[in-house]
């Protein structure tokens, strides 16, 4: 039976991951695509070829589709099936963790390293999205443990016996790849090879092993790992190979992989330097406690200790995968999500160790600036929730005041914690002040109160009398769209296309921003309003956003409009 530890895991999970989940619709972003390919998979009938719009979706592998999909024939077509294999992915990542750390260090070390993983605010935003990037988090946390389990940790660790380690580290590998594509598989190598290898080094030079033993072991083992990870992944890739042709691994592997790794075809180029802020921001509110390694730094850099093999292993697993993203041209902020574990386990033990110091605390001053420092990102966030209410249409000012003001003093409670003499208790300070501002943003600036603009334009699409006119779209809704209407549009790629498509001698419906309709009656276009909203699109909110609101930037009127007035 769970211990009293894994059950408060779990709740701290339910609350960040699951309550509230259903809400808001779904974005504007690459969950639309996730969440309509899923419906469409349960529609057609075809769970071998992904479907968006109609069209093929070659861009991912199937693993994450079947997972919403399989959600869709249990609970019904909605935003909280969509959504539920990624909260189930970050409530798998906090157990993981939590075990993970027990083994290579104690109970206290593992809880707190759960906790974080449970309220640090990347994986809670990545969480509430039907998007596969936490579920591939999850495989690839499980493949890197279980993997150097098998081939790093001493074989005479308890546990799960060397087969079992490599049975479930290519099992993951496998889920991984299948999620994403190589990079379930790139990622746990990148990690566990370099640590592999020093093992055999330190076998043969210790005299343990002889270099043939070594050698002939670890071939076998990687055998072993490769023959579990393509009994799980050739089959799919064959029958897509045999539906659609040798073309298509052609534009899976090379096109949709190493183009986006290499190239800035689908993601702007970015700075070396990206990912530094971006893992900051992810570990928030914890991350103000990095300031704890000093101490640990420190003494290694000046010899008074040395580097334990389990430091290592976390630090090669948090490090190298950063610096494989971070050479990459194409960076996504998600991307990064699999190295926040193993920090979170290294910053559970440098709070642990304080802790159990038990110093007073005006000699603990690295305690309390970690703690200010968070405490008081939290209340410039309160701040800036309450700057961006002329964003937030339709919500009332005692609202949004409220929940800036709620941010705000969960922030100065940590501030608090932080100085004062409970100082220890600066862990349940932050768990709980990430749990107050996730549940405060659910249920206020993320509830939208009535229909959301998409629903409100589908709900005008789906009630036109001409029960299945074509409907047109141009650069708003761009994929979400289609999941609230039921049915595939007209993609609208350019002004002109917009043009002819309202000159159809057949009645047609069609939604673009204002601006664009003004365009398109100015060069003689025939559009008559069916209705309009104003929107705010909540998957492409950036820091600008927050801190320089301008509703005229961020806020876009999307108007229906028909080409016949009258119905024939």
């Amino acid at each position: 039976m769970p211990s009293a530890r894994v059950w408060l895991l779990v709740g701290l999970s339910l609350l960040t991951f699951f309550v509230g989940l259903g809400n808001p619709t779904i974005a504007d972003s690459d969950e639309a695509f996730y969440a309509q390919a899923a419906r469409e998979m349960v529609t057609r009938g075809d769970w071998v070829t992904p479907h968006y719009n109609g069209q093929f979706r070659f861009e991912k592998p199937v693993l994450f589709y079947w997972l919403v999909a399989t959600g869709y024939l249990l609970a019904g077509v909605t935003e909280f099936a969509a959504r539920v294999p990624s909260a189930l992915a970050g409530l798998v990542l906090v157990l993981v963790t939590y075990t993970c750390g027990r083994r290579w260090y104690d109970t206290r070390t593992a809880q707190l390293a759960g906790m974080m993983v449970a309220t640090s605010f990347g994986y809670i935003a990545v969480g509430r999205q039907a998007l596969p990037d936490l579920t591939l988090a999850a495989f690839v946390t499980i493949a890197v443990w279980a993997a150097i389990e098998a081939l790093v940790r001493p074989r005479t660790a308890p546990g799960a016996t060397h087969t079992g380690w490599l049975t479930l580290a290519g099992t993951a590998m496998a889920c991984g790849f299948l999620t994403k594509g190589p990079v379930g598989v790139a990622l746990p190598a990148i990690v566990v090879a370099p640590a592999a290898a020093w093992r055999c080094l330190f076998d043969i030079q210790s005299g343990t092993a002889r270099t043939r033993s070594v050698l002939s072991r670890l071939v076998r083992d990687l055998s072993r790992l490769v023959v579990v990870c393509l009994v799980l992944t050739v089959p799919w890739f064959a029958a897509m190979t045999v539906v659609h042709g040798l073309p298509y691994l052609d534009r899976f592997f090379i096109t949709e992989n190493v183009a986006r790794f290499v190239t800035d075809r689908y993601n702007a180029p970015r700075p070396l330097w990206y990912y530094l802020p971006i893992v900051a921001g992810g570990l928030m509110p914890w991350s103000g406690l990095m300031i704890l390694w000093w101490r640990p730094l420190r003494r290694i850099m000046t010899r008074v200790r040395r580097v334990e093999p389990v430091e290592v292993w976390l630090m090669l697993w948090g490090l190298l995968p950063l610096v494989f993203y971070s050479v990459s041209v194409g960076k996504q902020p998600r991307y990064i999500l699999p190295v926040l574990p193993p920090l979170a386990i290294l910053l559970a033990r440098s709070c642990v160790g304080v802790i159990a110091r038990g110093r007073p605390p005006e000699r603990d001053r690295l305690m309390a600036s970690a703690g200010l420092l968070s405490g008081v990102v939290l209340v410039i966030f309160g701040g800036l929730l309450g700057r961006a209410g002329p964003l937030l249409v339709g919500m009332s000012t005692t609202g949004l005041v409220a929940a800036a003001l709620t941010i705000a003093v969960a922030g100065l409670g940590v501030a608090m914690v932080a100085l004062s003499s409970h100082q220890r208790r600066l862990p349940a300070a932050l768990a709980l002040a990430a749990v107050v501002t996730t549940v405060t943003v659910q249920y206020t600036v993320l509830s939208h109160p009535g229909p959301d603009p998409v629903e409100s334009i589908a709900a005008l699409v789906r009630a036109d009398p001409d029960e299945g006119v074509p409907y047109g779209r141009y650069r708003v809704f761009v994929r979400n769209l289609v999941f609230y209407t039921g049915r595939p549009h007209v993609e609208l790629a350019s002004p002109e296309q917009v043009l002819e498509f309202l000159a159809s001698p057949d009645r047609v419906l069609c939604v673009l921003a204002e601006a664009d309709l003004e365009h398109a009656r100015d060069n003689g276009a025939i559009a008559h309003e069916v209705g309009r909203v104003t929107y705010l699109n909540t998957g492409n909110l950036t820091l600008r956003t927050l801190l320089w609101p301008d509703p005229t930037l961020d806020l876009q009127t999307v108007v229906l409009v028909t080409n016949q007035a009258r119905y024939r």
